[in-house]
């Protein structure tokens, strides 16, 4: 058995990523480290499953798609980012490529765990603020609260939309998406 070395004094690029190949452990690009993390819990991932279900049921009526993790997302040289679930609209779709997708998607949800807190509420939200995506979920299963952030909404560090434990989560991007809160929290 190989182990992976993974060497920290360089900054990694897309393709020294590439030369990973499909790897047992998920890893991400960030800022040019490579990051990588065990797999999501059981209850990570019903998190997920259940907004898989509520999400694609609406892109499917608008002709979108929808990704969940894992899938590479193309950022720039120095970002690859495997977030939990995005969603492409019908205009979007030639994003959609052999290695991943290579383009702002719609929308994008991040599940939070103690590993990447900081992560996903202050690098990858900025970066993916500034890379077009419209709208930005983060969830946090341990409270048990949604945060939605907008890509033009006037103060970023501020959710256009937070709910804690239940209430309606709607989104700017999929007009006729709409569930409780709670529902996604349902084991």
């Amino acid at each position: 058995m190989r182990t992976a070395t993974i060497d920290r004094s360089k900054v990694w690029t897309v393709d020294d990523y590439l030369l990973l190949g499909e790897i047992n452990t998920p890893c991400q690009l960030i800022n040019g480290e490579l990051i990588m993390s065990p797999a999501p819990t059981p209850f990570h991932q019903q998190i997920l499953s259940n907004l898989n279900d509520f999400v694609k049921k609406s892109a499917r009526k608008i002709g979108g798609k929808v990704f969940f993790s894992l899938i590479d997302l193309y950022v720039d040289k120095k970002n690859v980012f495997q977030p939990d679930l995005l969603f492409l609209s019908k205009k979007n779709l030639s994003f959609i490529t052999e290695r991943g997708i290579e383009g702002p998607p719609d929308l994008i949800v991040e599940i939070i765990s103690s590993s990447n807190i900081f992560s996903d509420r202050n690098t990858k939200k900025k970066t993916y603020l500034n890379f077009g995506v419209l709208e930005y979920w983060i969830v946090d299963p341990g409270n048990k609260t949604l945060e939605v952030y907008l890509k033009n909404q006037d103060n970023p560090d501020v959710p256009f939309l937070y709910l804690a434990g239940e209430g309606e989560v709607k989104s700017t991007v999929l007009a006729d998406l709409s569930f409780d809160l709670k529902e996604i929290f349902i084991p």
